[in-house]
């Protein structure tokens, strides 16, 4: 039971974020806040469906020399 100084949060995902795979800690929050904000950008997707999702990986690398895309045709 906790104390009538401290609050109950709800808690709807695990959000971890990895800096050259070194684990930077995030509070209730951010782990919230950046798991509701992909959920909700994914949705908006047309090829991920209605469903919830159970799990979201994403992985950014930066290349090593900035290159040039047709943003109507990439990838």
């Amino acid at each position: 039971m906790l104390s009538s100084r401290h609050r109950a949060l709800k808690k709807s995902f695990e959000t971890e974020v990895r800096l050259n795979n070194v684990k930077l800690p995030l509070n209730h929050f951010m782990q919230e806040t950046l798991a509701n904000m992909m959920v909700g950008f994914l949705k908006t997707l047309k090829e991920t469906g209605k469903e919830e999702p159970v799990s979201i990986e994403i992985r950014i690398k930066r290349l090593p020399k900035e290159v040039e895309v047709d943003a109507h045709t990439y990838p």
